[in-house]
């Protein structure tokens, strides 16, 4: 999916291009995978989060701009205000005694009794046999039924809903939990302390992974606050045409100490309506000019910009639309020539295809080639009861989503000269609330860390934060179990950045002054507004 608001950077990458000589101080100091390896998992563990006043009063009204929707569906958004969800703040404190939720985060009940002691069961319960982060079963005053184990490795017991979380009253701060013991794909601390990671020239992280989003209306603050930290990376939106890539506002995010990831999509921005570019237009240089200004910014960031061309190029409304899979495969090598030509090898190149199992046969067509590509991508959504798809019945899970594009790349790939052991990144994910089963939209998301620890290959997974219609709301804001969820997978110890980390990537990256005094080299003039 994406979002046409002309945001973006980009960076790019290719073997024996002095990459590591430009940008190895930077990545030197990148050890964001150290979170997930130097940080105990069981000190930074789930259990005893308190304080999570995450519920937000709702995002602001969606302006009318077109919106990219899975696999590529284009909808028109209407600008019609979405209603606040975040629940009323108690009048007094309660006194009944507080359930469990997610991951062991104690949640204060209602102050009016819940309508139903018993549990809802989700329309289409999700077949997949993640071993999950499950929520815990609330602890209430009267008999709760039997929870029934889910047919997972390590079994975990089925939750009872919720009510919405609220914001709880400040309640001590928890200890520290004791060390857990390994967990599977995770390897065992080594006698003497945790293994120290580190970061590729590719930005591959060693262990743990990056966590980012495609924020509602480019701002990351919300899904920040949600976390209580900054997004690894901004997923941000450009044409062909522009030349200010990354915009200035995206320079802001890495000033701030996030990595940029810009698609670059086959059209022109800077004409009304955003009209599609063949891609033959690019293979023949008529957009070489562009290029060639968005290169040489890039490059004048020296910090590493992730880079994608024309995302989704499987789904329908790309291929075979604006040329062949052939045709793709030839701007796509073009643009890449065309910012090494340029300097730009700070830039990493990502492949991103929708990863839908009945469009798998046609990548074999628009893979651009190992020297051409750094990182694989695709998404994993659940769309179940969104209008625009009215023949998703079922609730497919987060595993369940991004296993068929997983397997076939490390099955079927080096059939198709594609390397498996490129890193993988999941571009888009997200569920709308899931009908009938609250829980299960939080649950959804809760899984995620654990999921992904099984699938050593994902080392960057990005939310894609919008919406195509209104029962299509994909917005971690504007639904509390959304956000709930959303708030446990990202202080995961499996995908945090702690602090001390997020201080050293702070420094690594530019300083604002650095950055304007590097613009003004390439381009001979100050930044807008100055």
């Amino acid at each position: 999916m994406e979002r046409e608001h002309g945001r973006g950077g980009a960076h790019g990458s290719g073997p024996g291009r002095g990459r590591a000589a430009r940008v190895g101080a930077v990545l030197a100091a990148l050890l964001v995978a150290t979170a997930a390896c130097e940080e105990k998992e069981g000190a930074q563990g789930l259990e005893g989060l308190e304080g999570l006043g995450i519920l937000e009063s709702g995002s602001p009204e969606p302006t009318a701009q077109e919106a990219d929707g899975p696999g590529g569906l284009v909808i028109p958004r209407q600008p019609t205000p979405s209603p606040s969800l975040s629940p009323s703040p108690s009048p007094s404190p309660s006194p009944s005694p507080s359930p469990e939720g997610l991951g062991g985060l104690v949640i204060p009940q209602q102050p009016t009794p819940s309508p139903s002691p018993s549990p809802s069961p989700s329309p289409t319960p999700s077949p997949s046999p993640s071993p999950s982060v499950s929520p815990s079963p609330p602890a209430s005053p009267s008999p709760s039924p039997s929870a029934s184990p889910s047919p997972s490795p390590v079994p975990s017991p089925s939750p009872s809903p919720q009510p919405p979380p609220v914001e709880p009253s400040p309640s001590p701060t928890p200890s520290a939990s004791p060390e857990p013991s390994p967990s599977p794909g995770i390897p065992p601390e080594p006698p003497g302390g945790h293994p120290r990671c580190d970061v590729s020239e590719i930005l591959e992280p060693s262990c743990g992974l990056w966590w980012g989003a495609s924020p509602w209306q480019g701002d990351p603050e919300p899904l920040e606050r949600a976390v209580d930290r900054k997004l690894d990376i901004v997923y941000t939106w450009n044409g062909i045409d522009q030349t200010e890539v990354p915009t200035e506002a995206e320079v802001e995010y890495a000033e701030e100490g996030r990595l940029i990831h810009a698609n670059i999509e086959a059209k022109r921005f800077n004409v009304r309506g955003h009209p599609e570019q063949d891609y033959k237009d690019i293979i023949v240089g008529r957009f070489d000019r562009s290029l060639t200004a968005q290169a040489k910014r890039i490059a004048g960031l020296e910090h590493p910009v992730f880079v994608t061309f024309d995302h989704e190029a499987d789904a329908n409304k790309r291929y075979n639309r604006r040329g062949t899979p052939e045709e793709f495969v030839m701007a796509w090598r073009h643009i890449v020539d065309v910012y090494r030509e340029n300097g730009a090898d700070n830039a990493v190149w990502v492949w991103n295809v929708t990863g839908w199992p009945d469009n798998l046969s046609r990548l074999p067509r628009l893979w651009p080639g190992n020297d051409y590509v750094d990182w694989i991508s695709w998404e994993a959504y659940n769309m179940t009861g969104c209008e625009l798809m009215p023949h998703w019945d079922e609730v497919v899970s987060f595993e369940e989503a991004l296993r068929p594009a997983y397997e076939w790349v490390q099955e079927e790939g080096p059939k198709h000269g594609i390397d498996p052991d490129k890193p993988v990144m999941i571009g888009e994910m997200g569920t709308v609330p899931i009908p009938g089963d609250p829980m299960a939209t939080a649950e959804w998301y809760a899984d995620i860390p654990e999921v992904l620890k099984r699938y050593e290959r994902v080392k960057a997974v990005k939310m894609w934060d919008g919406m195509t219609a209104p029962t299509c709301d994909f917005r971690v804001g504007q639904d509390a179990y959304a956000q709930w969820g959303y708030s446990l997978a990202g202080r995961h110890p499996y995908v945090a950045v702690p602090e001390r980390v997020q201080e050293i990537v702070d420094r690594a990256l530019k300083t604002k002054e650095h950055l304007r005094k590097a613009q003004e080299e390439v381009h001979g003039r100050p930044r807008r507004g100055e």
